[in-house]
């Protein structure tokens, strides 16, 4: 019964991204070259981020809040 229109209220739910395992050891990586590995917040930001880059730009804030 794939064919014809979908019924009505059916919502496809949004694909939920996520990094890859290569990414978040990268992450962990670049943190902890930095000194931040061991943050609570560092390490909440690995797990939750959407992308490498949303993660370095978050880790960075951090640094710099830190260290500056």
């Amino acid at each position: 019964m794939g064919r014809g229109r979908p019924t009505i209220g059916l919502v496809k739910e949004p694909v939920k991204k996520i990094i890859s395992r290569q990414d978040k050891k990268d992450l962990r990586t670049l943190a902890d070259d930095f000194g931040l590995l061991y943050r609570k917040d560092v390490q909440e930001i690995i797990e939750t981020c959407k992308s490498y880059a949303e993660g370095q730009r978050k880790i960075m804030r951090v640094y710099t809040a830190a260290y500056m």
